[in-house]
This record gives C-alpha cells, structure tokens and sequence, in this order.
C-alpha cells in the first residue's frame, strides 16, 4: 500500500491517475462521495475493486480499517494508492490503522531541475519571474499576472482557508487571513510568536497551533537551530520557510518577480527558494534528510545545515557576492562529519572556489549528495 503525501494541487492525483489510468479511481473531495464513505466505511469499502486510487484519504478516515481488511484479505502488494493534503489527520489514522503496511512518499510543487530552466531564467531577473510563477504545475508555463493571481487568490480561499479552517474550527477568519499573510512576511526569518500573535491580534499559544496545521498542510517548514553544541548563546527560535515561495509572494503583495527582487523581501525569497529545493531534491527521491540552521549570539551563522547519512553539509544563501571575511571559518566551528560549504548566490553562473571552507554555487548547480 501506498500513500503519497502533498499540498493541495502539487499533482498528487494528476500524477498517480497517469501511472495507472486503469485503476478505479475515488475522489472523497467530492462532497457526495465523502458523505456515502463516512456514513457507512464498510458499505462504502464493499464497492472498492483493487487495484485503486483514493484521494484526500484524510477526509474518511474511518475509511483505512475496511481498507485495512481488503488488503489483509489477499490484495496484491501496492492495490490500494492513497492521497493526503494533512500529514495530521492521515497520519494519526494510519498510526492507529495501517501501521506497518504503507509506504509514504511526499510530492511537492515542482522543482527547478523539473522546470528545465531556460538561459534566460538563470539571470537574477528571470529566476525571480521564474520563482513568483510557483511550483504549482498548472502556472508553471503561465507569464499573465492576473491569472496567475485568480489561480492563486481561489487556492487561498478555496483550499487553506477552508482546510485548514475547517480543520481548527477557527471562527476569526479575518485574523487568520492576517495571520497567514503576516507568515508570508517572515518567511526566511526567525519566528517570534509574541510578535506575530500581537500583530495578528491572537494569543502566543494560538499562534503556535495555527503554525502546525500550516505545516501540517505541507504549507510551510520550520526549521529549528542546530543543538549539537549545547552553548546558551545558540538561538532557540526556529525559522519559518514557506515551501513554495510564489504562493508566499502573491500573499504578502509581490506581483511580480522584479518587484520582488528589488524589494526588502529579496533576500528572504531567495533563502526560502533555495531551502524548498533542497527540501525537494530529498523528498521527491524519497530520502531522509534533517535541515536545521546555525547562529549564535555574537553573529556566526550558518543558513542551512543538511544532514544526510550522517554527513552535514553547510549552506550558505546570498544574493551577491560575499565577502569571504563574513563566511565562518568551518574549522574553527565544525564537528568533523562537515563537508565543505557552499555558498548559494545569484551572483555567479558556475562554481567557483572562495576559501578552503567555501565553494559558492548558482542554486541550480549545488550540490547534494545522491
């Protein structure tokens, strides 16, 4: 059995209906279907033939245990394909249910290397125009701005206002559409949950839940510092990062990629770019990975450290240049299962050597390991 996670409209369906456009196909976002599959699980179950796919199981969870016994009752390894648009309510289903006999793979928007970028859109300009277009694969190839802004203002509403409302029961709407453009905002930034639950007129402990269903939506990331080093002086915030940084633009008022990167957000949109990629290349290869970051208090810092088999490799994300005075000295701060780092920046087309520690790469050469 298969579960394939994602937000809302990466191509979850899209994806597993090309692969097996012979299997039965059940849709339980349609509103007629969801209701007959959670009045009766086991009436519903009765009418499923295997080999299927079964979208947005978490809105029939009750559904899992006679699927549960469809597949304990003779079903060929990998007849049932199950969709999710909440890591919360299918993985608590599938910790009660299906433990042991799901396979879980994650889907995200799409990446850079499945755009195939074009020369003109590895220029400044044209990777930001490329990065507001999303990862969505429905405005991938779309340049009208105002279609793009009806896709997304209907996704907005329509998707993670209804879910993840519905999903909290929250009833001050208008404060949680302030709250979700305030995230926008700080995306690529330490998170203060006094300040964003005073500037979004909730409280702290509010602000923290509506932040795990955001994440629990596969909306967005927090990373949280590395601990290695038990030092008070590390900061214990963690970062937030959108997972797709054209949603985050359209929602904190970017209309376009040059405004974007000539604005004070520029920076922060680059850094959550680079980070969803690095969250992707991983994910959609079906790989483990840790991403944390570095700072203390007396200014060194380490945008992203990746861990992978027990290997760190440090990112650093700059839109320029950077003075290599600013870089840390890796062997002054690093355990030794430290790789060299790279420095990910605009400002260069192909690698190029800084210091013994730091390589500095365009982002659609970095590095990772396979």
């Amino acid at each position: 059995m298969w579960l394939l996670l994602g937000s809302r409209q990466v191509g979850k369906s899209s994806l597993l209906r090309r692969c097996a456009p012979e299997r039965q196909y059940v849709n339980l976002d349609d509103l007629a279907t969801r209701a007959r599959a959670n009045a009766d699980p086991v009436l519903f179950a009765r009418e499923l033939i295997p080999p299927l796919i079964i979208d947005e199981i978490q809105y029939a969870p009750e559904l899992l245990s006679p699927i549960k016994q469809l597949a304990d009752a003779g079903a060929a390894p990998g007849a049932f394909w199950l969709t999710g648009s909440q890591n919360f309510q299918v993985m608590r289903g599938i910790r009660e249910t299906l433990a042991g006999r799901v396979a879980i793979l994650n889907l995200c928007g799409l990446s850079d290397e499945e755009k195939q970028l074009t020369r003109d859109q590895k220029t400044p300009q044209g990777y930001f125009e490329s990065l507001v277009r999303t990862g969505f694969p429905k405005l991938c190839s779309t340049t009208d701005v105002d279609t793009r802004d009806l896709y997304l203002s209907s996704y907005t509403q329509t998707y993670i206002e209804r879910d993840v409302r519905e999903l909290l029961r929250v009833d001050k709407r208008r404060e949680f559409e302030i709250f979700l453009r305030l995230c926008a905002l700080r995306t690529g930034c330490l998170v203060n949950f006094d300040d964003l639950a005073r500037d979004a007129g909730v409280s702290a402990p509010t602000v923290k839940s509506w932040l795990s269903v955001l994440e629990d939506s596969f909306l967005l990331k927090l990373v949280q510092p590395d601990h290695e080093n038990r030092s008070k002086r590390l900061i214990k915030s963690p970062k937030l990062y959108f997972l797709d940084m054209g949603l985050a633009a359209f929602l904190a008022g970017w209309k376009t990629g040059e405004l974007l990167r000539l604005g004070p957000q520029a920076g922060q949109a680059f850094e959550t770019h680079v980070f969803s990629e690095v969250f992707k290349y991983f994910r959609h290869r079906a790989k483990e990975v840790d991403v944390r970051f570095f700072r203390t208090r007396d200014g060194r810092e380490i945008d992203l450290l990746v861990e992978h088999q027990g290997k760190v490799y440090p990112i650093e994300v700059k839109l320029g240049l950077p003075s290599t005075s600013t870089l840390p000295r890796l062997s002054d701060i690093a355990p030794p299962n430290w790789e060299r780092g790279q420095v990910v920046s605009l400002a260069v087309t192909s690698a190029e050597t800084l210091t013994k520690d730091w390589r500095v790469v365009p982002p659609w050469a970095l590095e990772l390991p396979s």
